[in-house]
């Protein structure tokens, strides 16, 4: 299936996220994922992406910026000539908190394991180069970060907490690749999510004036919920528990006299065909 982006509340509150990472200039999964749980992502991304295991819940992942701010430039005729586009360095920094030989290469720069199973660090650090997917989910829904090329390495020293997890944090800095920096989705629903459009089977009346209530019946008729009288929004919609019945006030246009108008509806999932109305404002 095609993705399916949000319209009509494209929040996130990202309550599980997944990090992970490829050799530079791995392409980017085909979008939507399927986020029910870490294995189906973990399909759906597919190979050569792996995961960098658990990350810190209290600091989560912090997108910084570097660089001079514009300024503006002018002369004496004209103080506000023209600004300045100085460039920006962007970072990732990711807590990471698992224990692992892959995770100490990514903070410490490199390095080897002993013949013991031990970790040995390098005396000259250097920073990895990967490609890099974020997937922040909320329930069925997600959004996906792609970077062709990131530059991975510690950002700050490690602290032993007994009162916390610790945490390793690693920058990465974003080194761009074919098109642009990255890219990142707008909220999608999941792969394993059904999506429904909504669809307007009949309506009761095909004109009415400003103010008056009109009943639509159709399909997969349910909130959040916008009804379009052309370019203009109805007002007061109710729909039914089934979602094939709505009632909405016809609202006011700016122009005068009789208008046509082109009526649908809008959900999450898509908006319906249209149906052609007339905003009754005879004299």
């Amino acid at each position: 299936m095609s993705p399916t982006y949000l319209t009509k509340d494209p929040v996130l509150v990202p309550n599980t996220g997944y990090i992970f990472v490829a050799p530079e200039g791995t392409p980017k999964p085909t979008l939507p994922l399927d986020i029910r749980n870490l294995r189906t992502l973990r399909e759906t991304v597919g190979f050569p992406w792996e995961s960098i295991g658990n990350t810190s819940l209290e600091n989560g992942i912090t997108h910084e910026s570097e660089g001079d701010d514009p300024e503006v430039l002018g002369t004496w005729q004209n103080p506000s000539l023209r600004t300045t586009n100085p460039p920006k360095i962007y970072t990732v920094t990711l807590a990471l908190a698992d224990f692992t030989v892959e995770t100490y290469k990514l903070y410490y720069g490199g390095g080897t394991v002993a013949a013991d199973g031990s970790f040995v660090i390098p005396s000259v650090p250097a920073a990895s180069t990967k490609a890099m997917l974020i997937v922040a989910v909320d329930g069925d829904r997600h959004v996906v970060e792609y970077y062709e090329r990131v530059s991975l390495i510690g950002a700050e020293g490690v602290t032993y907490d007994p009162a916390a997890l610790t945490e390793m944090p690693v920058r990465a800095t974003i080194l761009g690749g074919v098109a642009g920096l990255g890219e990142i989705s707008p909220v999608m629903w999941g792969k394993a999510v059904v999506v429904n459009p909504p669809t307007i089977t009949t309506t009761d009346v095909t004109s009415a004036a400003p103010g008056s209530r009109v009943k639509i019946t159709g399909t997969y008729l349910t909130a959040p919920i916008t009804v379009w009288f052309g370019i203009y929004e109805g007002t007061e919609v109710t729909t039914t528990p089934t979602g094939t019945e709505l009632t909405v006030t016809v609202p006011k246009p700016v122009e005068t006299g009789d208008l046509a108008v082109d009526l649908k509806v809008e959900t999450n999932f898509g908006e319906s065909a249209t149906k052609p109305f007339t905003i009754d404002q005879a004299p």
